[in-house]
């Protein structure tokens, strides 16, 4: 999935595990909620960085999707399995590395 070679849940990243699951994605596709859940923020993954993402909260459990284009009207809102909920940014372009896929980072915080 990146150049650290893996996208599955904790996978190796150095001294720390990936945190979520990495799904492979192309710049401008719309993202969708993968089910119904509460928007709460706007979450960035990276400083000084254009890229972006949410922090989402759902009946029994919270997490964070990362490398998209949230649409801001959402945010505070409910939205349903299978809404658009933004659009997906180029996360390889952003680490300027072309051995990286885009795609989209989900995770479950509990």
């Amino acid at each position: 999935m990146d150049y650290e070679g893996s996208g599955e849940y904790g996978a190796s990243r150095g001294s720390r595990k990936h945190n979520g699951i990495d799904y492979v994605c192309q710049k401008g596709q719309a993202i969708v909620a993968p089910f119904d859940l509460v928007i709460e923020r706007i979450a960035l993954p990276k400083m000084n960085s254009p890229l972006s993402g949410i922090k989402w909260r759902a009946v029994r459990s919270t997490g964070k999707m990362f490398y998209f284009s949230p649409l801001p009207v959402l945010i505070g809102k409910m939205v349903k399995k299978g809404d658009v909920i933004g659009v997906a940014q180029s996360v390889s372009e952003d680490y300027g590395l072309t051995n990286m896929k885009d795609h989209i980072h989900f995770q479950i915080d509990f």
